[in-house]
């Protein structure tokens, strides 16, 4: 009896911690990130695209049920049966679920059906702000399946994506996608260092997507691809080697107008990746539970579906579906104050970026352009205007350089790549 006493006076107080931080915030109507690269920052709460889930219900208003979610080739976007709203493990949330459908019956040659919770607004574009959300992820362990499937099939995953802006200049980006986290995708990497190239439960992804308009139309940069896992990969362990199918984490990114950075549980994960591209265009936040192999096949650049009951490795997990995962919160900010400096940042964009030479500048002041070498010594200097952006650096060998730029209200410097 009074060890269970004290025990239950163990867990009261981090109870009644988090019970008077939840009532401050209720209060003053404003939560902080859990961790940022300068922790002397300020942030305006974005309520626009944040929701606590704290209710019975979904507010359809804010996110979209059926309309213009993203377009997936392996299975289906089915909102009606897929999300709820509940309790899982102590917090309000939204259940998300994977569905295989009823007596195999395909549609759209697709065999499952999953759920998803995305923005009805989207951010703008040029962001400059902070996205966090607690998930709990789905949990799948197979005894018929071989050691390496029995834990696969399902990914939980934050992602921001944007539409197809085919109407661009040739080399301008036509959709951007930030993976804020990709959770138990065991996804297998051939061109990783060997012992490195599968991945397994504690393994997660915060990858960049990238589509540029070219002469010949849309142009893919995959992460894994070798022309852009340098400047696109991220993949990391997660702290501690955690489960995320066993208990609540939280998946952050950090977007900045030149560097993206990744948290777990505050923790920064992975590698800062340039932001070259991703803030070009309005995104749209979202949550969602998408299939992976045994489940599916990956071709013409997207997943593609195959039959669960007739594919041998498939069958072997079936019995794990239907699977959830839970959503505890989604919260946006936007940064509150801009320096001069970060402003001039935000508008003020270099692309393609690696570059074969030539390069065009976005920005909307005139500057004075220098580029360093590594050793600091100034190999090139010219004047930039938004009416004259085009540069040819082609005389410059190929390696690192920084590139400035001078006006008469800020400064801006960024990494350059010249393969």
């Amino acid at each position: 009896m009074q060890d269970n006493f004290k025990a239950m006076k163990s867990n009261i107080a981090p109870i009644l911690i988090y019970f008077s931080l939840f009532i401050s915030t209720w209060v003053y109507g404003q939560f902080n990130p859990i961790a940022t690269i300068d922790p002397n920052d300020t942030w305006q709460y974005e309520q626009t695209y944040s929701d606590e889930f704290n209710s019975n219900t979904i507010d359809w208003s804010k996110w979209s049920k059926t309309t213009n979610l993203p377009n997936v080739s392996a299975w289906k976007w089915n909102n009606d049966t897929n999300v709820t709203p509940g309790t899982f493990e102590g917090e309000n949330a939204v259940e998300i679920t994977m569905r295989h459908n009823e007596n195999n019956i395909p549609v759209d040659g697709t065999y499952f059906n999953s759920g998803c919770m995305q923005n009805t607004t989207q951010l703008p574009a040029e962001f400059i702000g902070y996205v966090e959300a607690r998930i709990y992820g789905a949990f799948i362990l197979s005894r018929e399946a071989t050691v390496l499937d029995r834990r696969r099939g399902v990914c939980p995953a934050f992602w921001l994506y944007s539409d197809f802006y085919d109407n661009k200049p040739i080399g301008e980006a036509v959709y951007t996608e930030i993976d804020v986290v990709e959770l138990q995708q065991f996804d297998y990497d051939a061109l990783a260092p060997p012992g490195e190239r599968q991945d397994d439960i504690h393994d997660a992804e915060s990858n960049l997507h990238l589509v540029l308009n070219s002469s010949s139309g849309r142009e893919w940069f995959r992460p894994k691809q070798p022309n852009a896992r340098d400047e696109q990969l991220n993949k990391y362990e997660l702290p501690g080697r955690f489960d995320p199918a066993l208990g609540w984490h939280t998946y952050a990114c950090e977007i900045t107008p030149t560097e993206l950075h990744f948290f777990v549980d505050g923790i920064k994960v992975g590698r800062t990746l340039n932001n070259t591209y991703w803030s070009d265009n309005p995104l749209k936040v979202i949550v969602s539970l998408g299939l992976r192999v045994p489940f599916v096949t990956f071709s013409d650049n997207r997943f593609q579906p195959l039959d669960p009951v007739t594919n041998d490795r498939a069958s072997k997990n079936l019995g794990e579906i239907p699977t959830s995962m839970y959503l505890d919160y989604v919260r946006v900010w936007s940064k509150s104050t801009l320096s001069l400096d970060d402003k001039s940042k935000s508008t003020f964009k270099i692309y393609p970026n690696p570059s074969n030479g030539f390069i065009t500048i976005k920005g909307k002041e005139n500057m004075e352009l220098s580029i360093y070498n590594t050793t600091g010594q100034m190999v090139y200097k010219t004047t930039y205007s938004p009416s004259n952006n085009q540069i040819d650096l082609s005389n410059l060998k190929s390696g690192v350089y920084i590139i400035e730029g001078k006006a008469d209200s800020s400064i801006f410097r960024t990494k350059l790549i010249i393969k």
